[in-house]
């Protein structure tokens, strides 16, 4: 049946409002299918499908849509933006760099523009150019504060920036916090001032908080449910061994902060394996099974002995979701930010499939977690508390898959990585089943990094950070047991 796209457009509502995120992805994608031709068709619409296409977390419909409203309003400088990001959030960096600067032409010394050139630059491994652009960022804004938090992170404070950030921090411009804070604790933290370093990072994450609530007690239930929802799942209920599918997924879950950008870079030196970074793959290709839960489970079909048909179903979205970002690579990386959630999902759908766990000292993540600014949505990450509760339910969840799985998940310990690098690469490269890698040739200089820890994997590999929380002992220790 031909349908228009207002009336896909309508299906799309309909989608979200019964939350059918399966069905508004398929119509989401015949809806770009259909308008390649005629891509303005929408008009102002367009922003209200990007919306969709975000919820659905389909993060390649989104570059589709975003390019439609660039070819609608090619001279909207926000829309620009928009597929610059998108471009970023599917491991093209490149080309959102380029396009930032295309813009920088059009908006010459604008703080906006200037701040994700900077952003694009760390991504792609050019971070004097990154420090460069966020310093001229804060010097047209001062009271920038994601400006100030991004040149924070990329090294590029000096002293001489303390007088400024401690005026942004004390006086009441919502506009800079807490950026400014953050990027204030940093400098403390450079400067050997400890107690001042976690007074700053205390009044940043006391600002997200306000805004940022955590339901502990939801999330703890949400993770629990998850395993209890699995358990129900026979043994027979599983995707089908095909010869030779490509390509060969390896899952590296851990919590954020604990390694994992380090771990999938370590990976990435081979060159038969494509980088996905925090890619949102894994949801869109489980949302048949809804969130999980026992009666979306129950729906779904997977608690049928000997279901094959689901599970095929899944594994080739995945597939095929992650081929599409391939490049003749015959294996990708996922470091998906919720993926000790869906890693039974993953398991059953993608036979093949290999996951590691890499864990940390608790406390050093804490630390990271605490003093970092990110727009991760990470609400347990501004309090202590929380922070405790919500990676016990996450080492829980993954003790849980471990047991369920226990040939298909390698645990890394991070602190190995750091100190005993080359034991532990060659433990990586057998248990993924390829090539031996030579810690002498490993480069990280020319990589895309698409996340907050740009600037940091550019090092060598060192065990620099491990241990850190020490000088934090006070703050936190009472809610990690010492």
């Amino acid at each position: 049946m031909e349908l228009t796209p207002q009336q896909l457009l309508n299906g799309l509502r309909n989608a979200k409002d019964q939350s059918r995120q399966d069905m508004g992805v398929d119509i989401l994608r015949r809806l770009i299918l259909e308008t390649q031709t005629n891509p303005k068709v929408l008009g102002n619409d367009w922003e209200e499908v990007l919306g969709y296409a975000l919820a659905f977390a389909d993060e390649d419909s989104a570059v589709e849509v975003a390019k439609r409203l660039v070819d609608t309003f090619p001279n909207n400088a926000r829309h620009v933006m928009t597929l610059a990001e998108r471009y970023s959030r599917v491991g093209e960096s490149e080309f959102a760099l380029e396009l930032i600067n295309r813009l920088d032409k059009a908006l010459p010394n604008n703080p906006a523009v200037n701040y994700f050139q900077g952003v694009y630059s760390g991504h792609v491994g050019k971070l004097e150019d990154a420090k460069f652009y966020f310093r001229k960022a804060v010097k047209q804004k001062a009271d920038f504060g994601d400006g100030w938090a991004m040149l924070a992170a990329s090294g590029g404070l000096t002293d001489n920036d303390l007088q400024t950030l401690t005026s942004l921090t004390d006086g009441s411009n919502n506009q800079s916090m807490p950026g400014a804070a953050y990027a204030l604790g940093t400098l403390y933290h450079a400067q050997g001032d400890a107690e001042a370093a976690w007074d700053a990072w205390s009044k940043a994450n006391a600002f997200q908080r306000v805004n940022k609530t955590f339901n502990r007690d939801g999330e703890i239930a949400a993770h629990k449910a998850v395993a209890e929802a699995d358990q129900k799942i026979p043994a027979s209920s599983r995707g089908s061994d095909f010869p030779n599918p490509l390509p060969k997924s390896i899952f590296i879950v851990g919590l954020p902060r604990s390694g994992t950008s380090l771990t999938e870079q370590i990976f990435a030196q081979q060159p038969m394996v494509r980088p996905l970074g925090e890619t949102m793959i894994s949801r869109v290709s489980t949302w048949p099974l809804g969130n999980l839960q026992p009666v979306d489970l129950a729906m779904s079909g997977v608690y049928n002995d000997g279901e094959t048909e689901i599970w095929d179903k899944l594994g080739g979205i995945y597939r095929f979701c992650a081929g599409g970002r391939t490049k003749g690579e015959t294996h990708v990386t996922d470091k998906g930010a919720l993926l000790h959630l869906f890693v039974g999902a993953l398991a059953r759908a993608l036979p093949e499939a290999k996951f590691v766990w890499v864990r940390r000292d608790p406390r050093d993540i804490a630390l990271s977690a605490f003093r970092a600014h990110l727009s991760d949505g990470k609400r347990w990450r501004h309090d202590l508390a929380d922070m405790a509760a919500y990676m016990q339910a996450h080492e829980e969840l993954m003790m849980y898959w471990q047991n369920r799985f226990p040939d298909r998940i390698l645990e890394l310990r991070y602190e190995n990585l750091v100190q005993t690098p080359q034991v532990e690469i060659d433990r990586l490269m057998t248990f993924a089943e390829l090539p031996g890698l030579d810690i002498n040739g490993v480069d990280f200089t020319g990589a895309t990094v698409g996340t907050a820890s740009f600037a940091q994997i550019r090092s060598k590999i060192s065990p620099a950070s491990v241990g850190g929380w020490k000088r934090y002992q006070k703050h936190i220790a009472p809610h990690f047991g010492g």
